[in-house]
């Protein structure tokens, strides 16, 4: 059976006078989890609080559900519960947030996944972005209708799906065979946005898993820090 050494952080970074998101970090459930919330001053950090909150009970409480199951029905338990929150709060009314949630599952990370918050896999000196954001710019390119010559002309930061703004959510589920060695990395775009995949792979091969965390926070503020920067990263051991 697979352990897992793992840390996490979270940063209001150099711009922001909030710190809109939240992490999960919870060994024994094997479950960890970035949420990077919006809507107004107050709305993204209640919805971001809600969402990890939500899903670690949730998750905690489901065991007769097979593990992705569990992720995905979570995932949309936080999403009715920040909705409501949001009908009965004119203050909070339009909040949501991301949310990219990973749980081992026996030799099986399995990844849940609304947003644009990413889950990387650092493997044998190769760092895969597993999660596709769910995000304007990204689906462009997919599509082939911008490149990455020509992103500057676009907003970075509009999403097309997040938890709680609607009231049901679409869910993507990722699943990898996880082996020992392998690096997982959780994070905000207040990191991918400021930090790119060599810096981020570098970091992740040549420090320990709590200096990982550390330094990666640390390059996200140095480049500028424009958003908060949350960072969760895990090893399997």
């Amino acid at each position: 059976m697979f352990q897992i050494k793992v840390s996490g952080k979270s940063d209001i970074g150099k711009k922001r006078s909030n710190n809109q998101d939240s992490i999960l970090v919870n060994e024994s459930l094997g479950l960890f989890a970035v949420a990077d919330g919006m809507g107004g001053h107050s709305g993204g950090e209640v919805a971001s609080s809600i969402a990890v909150k939500t899903l670690e009970r949730v998750f905690s409480e489901a065991t007769n559900l097979p593990v992705p199951q569990r992720m995905v029905e979570a995932v949309k338990f936080c999403n009715r519960a920040i909705h409501q929150q949001a009908a009965q709060n004119p203050k909070l009314s339009g909040m949501g947030t991301t949310l990219t949630a990973a749980a081992m599952d026996g030799e099986w990370l399995q990844i849940a996944q609304v947003g644009d918050s990413r889950c990387y896999l650092f493997r044998e000196g190769e760092l895969f972005q597993i999660t596709e954001d769910h995000s304007q710019v990204y689906e462009l390119l997919k599509a082939g209708l911008i490149t990455e010559h020509n992103l500057d002309q676009f907003q970075k930061n509009v999403i097309t799906r997040s938890v709680g703004y609607e009231p049901n959510v679409q869910v993507d589920l990722f699943n990898r065979k996880a082996q020992r060695g392998d690096r997982y990395l959780i994070c905000s775009d207040g990191l991918s946005g400021m930090v790119n995949n060599p810096q981020i792979a570098q970091v992740l091969q040549n420090h320990s898993v709590d200096a990982a965390v550390v330094n990666l926070v640390d390059l996200a503020n140095l480049n500028g820090g424009e958003d908060n920067v949350s960072v969760v990263v895990f090893e399997v051991v």
